[in-house]
């Protein structure tokens, strides 16, 4: 089964599924660009990626949402859009298929994803398509996953806390007063209040605040609006 791909350092590898590197592959460049033009009926763009510390690309709003999860994930260690484009046949037929996203976890994992609005994945044509690329990967030992869409609640919050990305953004003092003044089940607003000083003010606070939820030094609950009357249900020791 072939398979094509663009290491960061060199030109197009076509090899056989087999004997891919997932790691030149995730580090790579899009085997595929996508562009824009008037009056297009999808949303690309550039996600910038805290895991990758680059920018990642999308093509439609969907394919942003799951980014933003996949991105949230401590878990996931490498992401890559567009990463390669697979050839072969499937019966008495010759498929093509690149698929949307491959990422890499930290115990080693690989994991190719496809992002289909749910109206279109038992569509026929995309079923046998979606099927044939899972039979190939499971071969291969990477798990394939089609994405759907995932909980609004869930993602309105991450696209708030999304701000919090970049530590070298946030002020180290705000960052140690609400460490200092946080604990589990205080509520954020008492833990912000506790932080407030002189020399750290609500702004700068508020900011440290998003860091530390995004990177989940401090974790709670995302399936109900974020608020200051939202509950630390957990810090992580030494992760800040």
């Amino acid at each position: 089964m072939e398979v094509r791909y663009l290491p960061a350092d060199g030109g197009e590898v076509v090899t056989d599924l087999t004997r891919a590197r997932a790691q030149d592959i995730v580090y790579g460049r899009p085997i595929r660009d996508f562009a824009w033009h008037p009056k297009m009926t999808h949303y690309p763009g550039w996600f910038w990626s805290a895991t990758m510390e680059d920018l990642v690309g999308y093509e439609s709003l969907l394919e942003r949402d799951w980014l933003l999860l996949a991105d949230f994930d401590p878990n996931v260690v490498a992401i890559a859009n567009q990463p390669f484009g697979l050839c072969g046949r499937d019966g008495s037929r010759i498929r093509h298929h690149v698929p949307d996203f491959l990422f890499c976890e930290r115990d080693g994992s690989v994991v190719v994803v496809d992002v289909k609005p749910s109206e279109f994945v038992d569509k026929p044509k995309v079923a046998e398509v979606f099927e044939w690329t899972s039979r190939l990967l499971s071969e291969r030992g990477w798990r394939y996953e089609v994405w759907t869409g995932g909980d609004p609640v869930q993602l309105t919050n991450l696209s708030f806390l999304r701000q919090g990305k970049r530590w070298d953004m946030v002020q180290p003092r705000a960052v140690e007063n609400l460490l200092r003044s946080g604990s589990v089940g205080m509520t954020l607003g008492a833990a912000v209040t506790g932080a407030t000083t002189m020399d750290t003010g609500p702004v700068e606070v508020r900011a440290a605040l998003l860091a530390l939820l995004w990177h989940q030094v401090w974790v709670v609950e995302l399936d109900t609006p974020l608020s200051d009357g939202t509950t630390i249900t957990g810090i992580r020791q030494g992760a800040a």
